[in-house]
């Protein structure tokens, strides 16, 4: 009975031992990040910081978090941030962020107000620091600009995964999955007021799906800012909205050509897309005199299809172009520098 005693207290001792000296490793490594920020011009500035969550966490608190880039114009304002990571794995870490935020923009502030918004992040446990996975999820959020724009959605999921944390995803190096899924989408009002009324739509979006394989130059670890990854292959495995009796469907593959242009075929479906002329007329994309034309020249590639209801358009990138179908969209983006 002693002996186990002892053994109990040499073991609560340790642990004890373990998670001050954690502890003070995150609130080190967090003061010392607010230090160097400071030292490269940037306002890095917070009321408190604080770790508790002994013994089975290690739980940092930051208040009145104010950070920015005077030069770039760009910042980010919080009354808190709460990060969390249990002993045993420190190398998955929760985020928990406040109901509201104010994002700063050259030309605009946008604040965001969220109920349970919090993110995720996991890493392998590895010296590198492989990315596993981030996982940004809210539940209703509403976003307003000083510019005059709102939008909100009833929930959202964006997601980044290592490849072999998603079956199927693939066995390529630095390969990736990424993911989002936007519930009850609703644009900013003001804009999309004359395209509702003339188009028939409903004001929200019920549903936006994008899954995503893509392999990177470099794998995304602690060494991205010297190896600099950027998007070396891009494979669309599915892209569905939801729009009233209107749906989209898409998938396909895009990677860069020798002179780094994106190039490749995304195949696009639209069932009853007969919405969309008086759409894309109300958003000035199309002239009112050409609206019909625009009909007829859409009506008789559905009936190709063998079903006047859905409209099936390949947009083609090709040395260095881009084209809906039969329409021609202009350059396509570059995603390799000329250098590269």
């Amino acid at each position: 009975m002693r002996k186990l005693l002892v053994l109990l207290i040499l073991g609560t001792a340790l642990w004890s031992g373990y998670w001050f000296f954690g502890s003070n490793a995150v609130r080190n490594g967090a003061e010392d990040w607010f230090a160097n920020a400071a030292a490269q011009g940037l306002v890095a500035e917070k009321s408190s910081l604080t770790v508790a969550g002994y013994p089975n966490r290690f739980d940092l608190t930051v208040t009145d978090l104010r950070l920015s880039d005077p030069a770039g114009g760009t910042g980010w304002q919080a009354p808190f941030v709460q990060v969390f990571a249990m002993t045993w794995k420190p190398w998955h870490i929760i985020a928990a962020l406040p109901p509201s935020q104010v994002v700063t923009l050259p030309d605009q502030e946008i604040t965001v107000t969220s109920e349970g918004l919090r993110a995720s992040f996991r890493a392998k446990p590895a010296t590198d620091v492989p990315l596993a996975a981030v996982i940004l999820e809210s539940g209703p959020f509403k976003a307003t600009s000083t510019a005059g724009w709102t939008t909100g959605a009833a929930r959202a999921v964006a997601s980044i995964s290592a490849d072999e944390e998603v079956p199927g995803a693939g066995d390529a190096p630095n390969a990736y999955v990424l993911s989002l899924d936007l519930g009850d989408l609703t644009p900013d009002p003001a804009a999309t007021q004359t395209i509702l009324a003339d188009s028939g739509l409903p004001p929200v979006i019920a549903t936006v799906r994008i899954l995503v394989n893509a392999t990177t130059t470099a794998p995304l670890d602690r060494h991205a800012g010297d190896t600099n990854p950027r998007l070396a292959t891009l494979s669309l495995r599915d892209l569905s909205v939801i729009w009233g009796d209107l749906s989209v469907s898409a998938a396909g593959d895009i990677a860069p050509d020798q002179d780094g242009y994106a190039a490749g075929r995304i195949d696009i479906a639209v069932t009853n897309w007969q919405p969309l002329v008086p759409a894309m007329v109300a958003a000035g994309a199309v002239k009112p005199e050409l609206a019909q034309t625009v009909q007829t020249m859409l009506t008789a590639l559905a009936r190709d299809t063998g079903d006047e209801n859905v409209l099936k358009l390949p947009l083609v990138l090709q040395d260095g172009r881009m084209s809906l179908g039969p329409v021609p969209l202009g350059p396509a983006p570059q995603m390799v520098p000329p250098s590269g």
